[in-house]
């Protein structure tokens, strides 16, 4: 077997939570040996949810799910970097390795003397990644955000919305999973860039930016007309119809949208040529859209009448774009997604068990990477890399241990117990509930 890409590269991750483990993760699965350094006072907060089943075991920290998504194939390290002694081994890990990579806001890596002028001074080829709110300069610099405020602050959250509504979050923290894109493509190009020059780097990365970056358009349409866009919903300026509809089931829904008169036909054709279609003032794209309420009511009307997969085939077929609005159960059981192996089966330490997760890496033609490995338990790998990697004597990491520096067990234990599942339906928290879910996705 070819060897991995990034074998031989050496990762310290002091990260947490998303925007900065996500990043990472890719790398990890290239071949990249990443050492995840966290402290027993303050272990990554992406530790608690989901429990598996609903119910925290005893040890819940080592089972949370977005902890083991964004986790895997990393070694696992507690270090308390308040200390002189925990310091002193992070230091020692920076000169046998290639990028240090963190998500702090600018004074906390400065404070505890591990800021990139500091780490340079005893690695001068170091690649330094700092992943933060607004940067290591400005006025800003040294405010704490999470991807809520950041898509607020970013206008992100001023774009979404229905025409007649407030600015609404997205469901899902989008700047976190972009500025983890660009974080990762920053070292690979990083890495590149040293193995050329011999140079290392420091990347100073502002999650602010990563964000306003993606609205190019928005700001390009004040920069060059002086106006400010309103929300639309899922409308579209000039084309009609372009919105999500209803169809069977306990909230289900399809997306249809016609580019063209062409597609209006054949949208018509599928619905069986009804009456109220051939009204003049939906013959073209601008009466469509004067006419859009009322259109839409009537699709609407029709697409209460099927499933959604099978309303998205026909439309396909007829060359309608359409597409089913898909929900998380929908996505791990895509024929597509599993026909690329997206989803790689991971098994996890009791009671996890087996579990679905997405492939960690971009498939590259020759190379093959191994099985996952799952996320480490916390301080699992403190013995490995003291010994193997710095050459502590045992007495030494005892040591270490005994005055809590390393350690295997958070210091403050506080398990949240979820509400029973019936009950977040109830409340409108979750939307659908299958007990069989493992024997759904072949888990059992």
């Amino acid at each position: 077997m070819r060897r991995l890409p990034l074998e031989g590269i050496r990762i310290l991750e002091p990260g947490q939570a998303w925007a900065l483990p996500f990043a990472i993760t890719p790398l990890a699965a290239l071949g990249a040996q990443v050492i995840k350094i966290e402290s027993t006072v303050r272990p990554d907060m992406s530790r608690g949810q989901p429990q598996p089943d609903g119910q925290p075991p005893e040890d819940y920290w080592n089972h949370g799910g977005a902890y083991h998504e964004m986790n895997r194939n990393k070694l696992g390290v507690t270090l308390d970097l308040r200390t002189e002694a925990g310091v002193r081994v992070f230091k020692e890990l920076v000169t046998i390795s290639d990028v240090v990579a963190e998500n702090f806001p600018p004074r906390v890596m400065h404070n505890f003397g591990l800021d990139y002028q500091a780490l340079r001074a005893i690695k001068p080829d170091l690649i330094y990644l700092s992943s933060t709110a607004y940067g290591n300069t400005g006025p800003w610099r040294n405010y704490i955000a999470y991807g809520s405020a950041l898509q607020a602050v970013s206008g992100l959250t001023w774009v979404t919305g229905y025409e007649d509504g407030p600015p609404v979050q997205g469901g899902l923290l989008y700047n976190d999973v972009i500025s983890a894109m660009n974080a990762t493509f920053a070292i690979l190009t990083a890495l590149a860039f040293r193995t050329r020059t011999g140079k290392g780097q420091w990347i100073d990365l502002a999650q602010y930016e990563v964000a306003v970056s993606q609205l190019g358009e928005m700001v390009l349409e004040y920069a060059f007309t002086g106006r400010a866009p309103a929300r639309q919903g899922n409308h579209d300026p000039a084309l009609a119809p372009h919105q999500v509809f209803p169809c069977q089931g306990n909230d289900r829904w399809i997306a249809i949208a016609c580019r063209s008169d062409h597609d209006w036909e054949q949208l018509r054709m599928v619905m069986g040529n009804p009456a109220w279609a051939a009204d003049s003032h939906y013959a073209t794209a601008p009466g469509r859209k004067v006419h859009e309420a009322g259109l839409e009511q009537s699709i609407a009307a029709w697409t209460r009448g099927f499933p959604p997969e099978e309303l998205m085939q026909r439309l396909q077929a007829a060359g309608v774009p359409a597409g089913v609005v898909a929900t998380n159960k929908d996505l791990l059981l895509d024929p597509q997604l599993r026909a690329r192996d997206f989803f790689r089966t991971v098994a996890q330490p009791a009671p996890t068990g087996l579990r679905p997760h997405l492939r960690s890496s971009w498939p590259i033609s020759g190379i093959q990477p191994p099985p996952d490995q799952p996320a480490p338990t916390l301080g699992q790998h403190n013995r490995y890399v003291l010994a193997e990697l710095l050459g502590y004597p045992p007495d030494q990491i005892v040591a270490l241990e005994a005055q809590g520096i390393t350690g295997m067990v958070p210091a403050q234990r506080r398990p949240q117990r979820p509400a029973p599942p019936e009950e977040l339906l109830r409340q409108g928290f979750i939307n659908e509930y299958n007990p069989d879910y493992k024997t759904i996705l072949g888990l059992s």
